[in-house]
C-alpha cells in the first residue's frame, strides 16, 4: 500500500509543522494493523484513506474520532490525487467539508465543541507543567471536547509559556493546551499530551478548534479570524488559521510533502 509523509500547517517541507503519514489501504485493514502501523511511523497521529472518503486516524497508543492535523492533511493528499477542490471527508466525529487547493486545505468541523468548566485539581496540573498559578486566567480555564477533550488554560504572559512542560510527571490522563493570546489576531500556543505519547505536539489542529469554541462560547467573540503559532519552543515552528461565526468553526492551513513509499 502506498502512504505520503507530509507536513501539516506549514509551507516548509522540513523543520517546521506536523509530521503526518497518509497511508492509502489497497484493502481493508483491521483496527488492530492500523494501531500497528501507526505505532510504526510513531508520529502523533498516522491517517488512513479508504476511497478517498472514509478516515481513520489514530496515535501511537489509540483511534481518535477527529484530529485536525491529519484531516487536513488528508484533505490535501486527496486533493493532489483527484484535483478535487470542494468535496467532503468522513471522520468518525462527522462529516468534514473540504476546500482544498495546491498549497493546502480547510475544513468546517463537525457540530461544536463541547465545553465545560474544569472541575478537577487546576493547581495538581499546574504544578506538573511547570506553570506558576498567578500567571493563568484560573477563572477562565475550561475543559473543551472537540473530538479529543482538552484542558484550555489561558496564561498572561509568552514567559510563562515559553516555561511549561508536558505532564510526564503524573499519571492523570492530561491533554493540556495552554493559550496566551498577543493581540486580538494573534494567539501562541502550546499542547501536551503524554497520555497519547505525545509529550508535546508541533500543531494540533483539533486543539485549535477548541481554541475558536472557546473564544466564542466563553469570551462571547460570535466572529473572528485569528492566526495560531505553535511548536516553535520544540524546533518545528507551525501556523494555524481558525475563523467562526456563531453556527460554524473552520480550521486551514498549507501542507508540503516530505516523502513518498509503499509499505
Amino acid at each position: 500500500m502506498k502512504f505520503q509523509i507530509v507536513n501539516v500547517f506549514t509551507t516548509d517541507a522540513v523543520n517546521s509543522g506536523n509530521q503526518l503519514a497518509v497511508v492509502f489501504p489497497d484493502k481493508n485493514l483491521e483496527t488492530h494493523q492500523m494501531q500497528s502501523i501507526a505505532r510504526d511511523f510513531n508520529f502523533s497521529e498516522t491517517v488512513f484513506i479508504y476511497d478517498h472518503y472514509d478516515l481513520r486516524i489514530f496515535t501511537p497508543k489509540n483511534e481518535l474520532p477527529f484530529a485536525g492535523h491529519p484531516s487536513i492533511g488528508a484533505a490535501w493528499s486527496v486533493h493532489q490525487i483527484t484535483k478535487y477542490k470542494n468535496f467532503s471527508l468522513k471522520a468518525p466525529l462527522g462529516i468534514l467539508s473540504i476546500e482544498a487547493h495546491a498549497q493546502g486545505a480547510k475544513l468546517t468541523f463537525p457540530g461544536s465543541p463541547i465545553i465545560k468548566k474544569f472541575d478537577g485539581d487546576i493547581l495538581h496540573v499546574l504544578k506538573h507543567c511547570s506553570v506558576d498559578p498567578s500567571q493563568v486566567h484560573l477563572d477562565q480555564v475550561r475543559l473543551v471536547n472537540s473530538g479529543p477533550e482538552f484542558i484550555v488554560m489561558p496564561l498572561k504572559s509568552h514567559s510563562a509559556l515559553k516555561k511549561a512542560v508536558s505532564p510526564v510527571t503524573t499519571k492523570d490522563p492530561l491533554k493540556c493546551y495552554f493559550i496566551f493570546q498577543e493581540d486580538a489576531h494573534t494567539f501562541h500556543v502550546r499542547m501536551f499530551a503524554p497520555v497519547l505519547s505525545v509529550m508535546e505536539d508541533p500543531a494540533t489542529g483539533s486543539a485549535a478548534c477548541a481554541l475558536a469554541g472557546f473564544l466564542r462560547d466563553v469570551m462571547e467573540e460570535p466572529s473572528g479570524k485569528v492566526k495560531v503559532f505553535q511548536g516553535v519552543e520544540m524546533g518545528r515552528p507551525s501556523e494555524i488559521g481558525i475563523s467562526w461565526n456563531k453556527k460554524e468553526i473552520f480550521l486551514e492551513g498549507l501542507v508540503s510533502k516530505w516523502a513518498s513509499g509503499e509499505i
